[in-house]
């Protein structure tokens, strides 16, 4: 590191607060017209906070691998997420995050993923009969809640081994609080204390404890009668730790069930339905997608050895990943001084990689606003993550990809969606980047 510190280029702020305006109403625009502005290679300051954004393939790689003993979860984001699922896969840091990653690998294995294909088809034609009769009747269907739906059904059946369709409604309304509130919290300087009852947080712990008493349930129903499959909850309840041959406390699976309700739906949802809302925008695209579909699998739900097949639905789920990725800012925790492309990087800041600024740099995109899947038949997109980098790429990865190459497909071989007129559709960043408001849509049936 040399012996001069140079102090990477800010855009404008106020003298006290800094950029904590625009990081609360505008926080997209913030880090895109920062980028634009100063490069890659961006300070922000947010009242006494300092975070930096760096906005380059080698930075991020810095940060997420190479150097990633220095950059640790114990960030804001992290602390608020933590209210929500505790220590988790999703917050932990080192031993107890390798454990844990360890004893959760196996069910989202290539082997694990093949077991789960006839359960994502099969809970997505459920959906669909319901929109057929919707579509009978004239009545639209909002495409985020429905995807919300559906990915928690996936979920439940697939890593917890339950029906949870009735609590799907409850689910999206507390997740939708939890989630709003837990960000509301991060972008703020002062937050009171999360103990104080608040009307924020009075919500938010009336969210939570209707999640808690669903995975409550659901421990207690595996435990008196457990399952002849093993799922998500069996590994974690009969898991020990290879050291200390510990098992998992009751708190402990608690946290991990809920950041898999969390993540393993919500982000999913979020990707399928700005897939959506883009095909509304580009018919020409659902129709290939149609073609591929009826190609590779004839009117038959699809099967794993399909999947290779449905490439071009693959690159239209892409390229909606990289214009709306569901999780649009990973922050790190700063231990100690460094220094990126020559900036200084003070210990106890913050450095935030954020795919959406990243999916749009124009030196590694080519008209990067626009919606072209073509693009991903180059496989080598060193600025494409929309599952993270390093040791804590995303374990449901896999599992994402392959619930996006049925339910599109099935979707759009049963009906032509047509967005309603007159909708704003903007993006919404909390923990996930959501659809602000929702995306209206009429159905008909081909």
């Amino acid at each position: 590191m040399s012996d001069k510190r140079r102090i990477a280029p800010s855009p404008r702020g106020a003298p006290l607060t800094g950029h904590l305006n625009r990081l609360r109403n505008d926080v997209l625009g913030l880090m895109m017209d920062g980028t634009s502005a100063c490069g890659d290679v961006v300070r922000f300051r947010v009242g006494p906070l300092v975070m930096h954004l760096v906005n380059h393939p080698d930075h991020a790689a810095h940060v997420l691998i190479r150097n990633r003993k220095n950059y640790d979860k114990a960030s804001r984001s992290s602390d608020c997420l933590a209210l929500i699922c505790g220590e988790s896969l999703l917050t932990a840091n080192g031993a107890v995050w390798k454990q844990r990653r360890r004893t959760i690998q196996p069910m989202f294995h290539r082997a694990a993923v093949v077991g789960f294909i006839d359960t994502i088809a099969a809970c997505t034609s459920i959906m669909l009969d319901d929109w057929a009769l919707k579509a009978r009747a004239g009545e639209p269907v909002e495409i985020a809640s429905e995807m919300m739906k559906l990915t928690f059904r996936i979920v439940g059946r697939c890593l917890f081994g339950a029906d949870l369709e009735q609590e799907a409604h409850a689910v999206e309304d507390a997740m939708h609080v939890m989630v709003l509130h837990t960000y509301h919290r991060w972008r703020s300087i002062l937050n009171s204390p999360s103990s104080w009852p608040t009307p924020a947080n009075l919500r938010f712990r009336k969210a939570l404890a209707d999640v808690d008493a669903i995975v409550a349930r659901l421990i207690e129903r595996q435990r008196s009668n457990p399952p002849a499959q093993p799922n998500l909850l069996t590994m974690l309840m009969g898991s020990t730790d290879a050291e200390t041959g510990a098992s998992l406390s009751d708190e402990e699976i608690r946290n991990e069930s809920i950041a898999f309700l969390l993540a393993g739906h919500e982000t999913t949802a979020n990707a399928l339905s700005w897939t959506l809302y883009l095909l509304d925008q580009h018919p020409h695209w659902a129709d290939v997608i149609r073609s591929e579909y009826e190609s590779a699998c004839g009117n038959a739900p699809p099967r794993m050895e399909d999947l290779s097949g449905l490439a071009q639905t693959l690159h239209v789920f892409e390229e909606s990943t990289r214009l709306y990725p569901p999780i649009w800012a990973m922050e790190r925790h700063v231990i100690a001084d460094d220094e990126i492309a020559g900036f200084h990087i003070p210990a106890h800041s913050s450095v935030i990689v954020s795919p959406y600024t990243l999916h749009r740099h124009p030196d590694f995109w080519e008209a990067p606003g626009e919606f072209r899947p073509e693009r991903f038949l180059k496989r080598d997109h060193e600025a494409f993550m929309p599952f993270g980098s390093g040791p804590r790429f995303c374990i449901g990865s896999e599992f994402a990809l392959a619930e996006a190459r049925i339910i599109l497909p099935m979707i759009l071989q049963r009906f032509e969606l047509r967005g309603e007129a007159g909708q704003n559709v903007e993006p919404e960043p909390a923990i996930t980047l959501r659809l602000k408001g929702g995306f209206k849509v009429r159905l008909r049936e081909r």
